[in-house]
């Protein structure tokens, strides 16, 4: 598993002076590339690589890949948001945890919700309540 950030540099023209026309317009933000090596019987019964990406403002994202190779890599682009957190699981064909990766920030995403309406200056205090999401 590696983070890296993507922008101009990340363009081989921008090292060795070459003509590149998405030097106008350079790619900005974050990749993730995951490699494995699994068994081949495991990857012979299906295994689905599934990566859900936590952003910055919150929201998250769900990727799913096929692995098809007992032995490769897979890099997702995120060119608009920047990552905060992530979680990799690998299933099997009856959805079943083979294997499980967390970013040391993954935690499970807790909302509060809370009335700011309710919400005043005196003594006593106020309690939202806290959602847990899936």
């Amino acid at each position: 598993m590696q983070q890296e950030w993507v922008d101009r540099n990340f363009l081989a023209s921008s090292h060795v002076g070459t003509p590149d026309p998405r030097q106008d317009c350079p790619p900005q933000g974050q990749r993730l590339l995951i490699a494995w090596r699994f068994p081949k019987f495991l990857v012979d019964q299906g295994l689905k690589l599934n990566l859900t990406v936590r952003f910055w403002d919150n929201s998250e994202e769900l990727l799913t890949r096929d692995i098809e190779n007992s032995k490769s890599y897979a890099a997702f682009d995120f060119h608009d948001q920047r990552i905060l957190t992530y979680r990799i699981e690998v299933v099997d064909c009856h959805h079943e945890v083979v294997e499980t990766w967390e970013h040391h920030f993954w935690t499970k995403q807790v909302l509060v919700d809370a009335d700011r309406s309710k919400f005043s200056v005196s003594s006593h205090p106020m309690q939202g309540s806290v959602i847990e999401m899936p």
